[in-house]
């Protein structure tokens, strides 16, 4: 009996402890514009929605990456590199940054830097060829 008594207690008694706010200060806010509908925006990797964002996004102070383009695992060089379609903000508790995609600009840097990403893995693979292939005639001689 006195044990129901406790865990009745306890139970009644969590809502004490919790937590009420979803931030412990006051968060910053990401106003984020595009020039195109249907845009996904990524902030810190992490999708948020598709534009037009009507409402600002709560975020806490500090720096965050925005961008048009997931974290890629297929091109590891664009996760580690701040290119040109990624802004990177610093957000101060209780303020409002306003960030503006252009995601077609964007979009033709994006292909131009995976071209030549290409460009570069295809004269590594030559090379490798071209090194095999002397070594095959060094050693049939």
């Amino acid at each position: 009996m006195q044990l129901k008594w406790i865990i009745y207690l306890l139970v009644c008694l969590r809502f004490l402890n919790a937590q009420t706010d979803i931030f412990s200060e006051n968060p910053g806010f990401i106003y984020v514009k595009s020039d195109t509908s249907a845009v996904p925006i990524y902030i810190n990797g992490n999708l948020i929605g598709h534009t037009p964002i009507y409402k600002p996004i709560p975020v806490l102070e500090g720096i965050h990456h925005i961008s048009s383009h997931p974290p890629s695992i297929r091109d590891p060089f664009l996760q580690y590199a701040n290119t040109e379609e990624m802004k990177q903000v610093f957000v101060m508790s209780g303020d409002t940054v306003e960030v503006l995609l252009d995601t077609y600009l964007l979009t033709n840097r994006l292909n131009q830097i995976k071209k030549d990403y290409y460009f570069t893995n295809y004269v590594g693979v030559g090379i490798s060829l071209l090194m095999v292939w002397q070594l095959w005639i060094l050693s049939s001689q």
